[in-house]
């Protein structure tokens, strides 16, 4: 019985490796979100352009602010997709998920009205010069919550660990999350 059971652990184990290689960590998470925050502004720009409301220098000044940002973003998408799917097929997806980002914004409806509220969302994004916290918030308060297709990694979705907690690092705060958020 103790055999049956250790192989059905074992082939478990196997089983969920794959999925578990491919989930994304906070790191990757964070990529994909502001991934999706400059595409919403991308497209909103260029749906701004084609009603004659140039919003561009507004874009192009964010990007000219956080381009080092940017590009690590893009960097580490492209690592989360060629370690889950392999060099050619990585790349493949990783241009899948950007499009993908590129497109939901694309169906959206929207008019002129837009256009300002853009504009002011990349002025106060240029701001953060490359803080890549600063921009993660930013997307949040747009309500950005990137779909990912792999999933979030059990261990990176805020469950909290008891051995974690026991052990905090002297020099930072503690804050235990649970299944509810924060703890107060």
């Amino acid at each position: 019985m103790r055999r049956i059971f250790g192989a059905v652990l074992a082939g478990m184990a196997l089983a969920a490796a794959p999925a578990e290689a491919a989930c994304w960590n906070r790191q990757e998470v964070a990529a994909g979100t502001i991934r999706d925050f400059q595409s919403m502004l991308m497209v909103a720009t260029l749906r701004c352009q084609v009603m004659r409301v140039d919003i561009t220098a507004d874009y192009n000044t964010f990007l000219n602010a956080n381009k080092p940002t940017i590009q690590r973003m893009n960097d580490r998408l492209k690592a989360h997709f060629i370690r889950a799917h392999g060099p050619v097929e990585g790349q493949r997806h990783y241009d899948g998920f950007a499009t993908s980002l590129a497109n939901g914004y694309g169906a959206r409806q929207g008019g002129k009205d837009i256009c300002s509220g853009i504009a002011s969302i990349a002025r106060e994004a240029a701001m953060m010069e490359g803080s890549e916290e600063g921009l993660i918030l930013l997307a949040q308060r747009q309500g950005i919550a990137t779909m990912l297709p792999e999933g979030v990694c059990a261990l990176e979705t805020g469950v909290t660990i008891a051995a974690v907690q026991a052990t905090p690092a002297p020099t930072s705060p503690v804050v235990l999350v649970s299944a509810r958020g924060p703890a107060e």
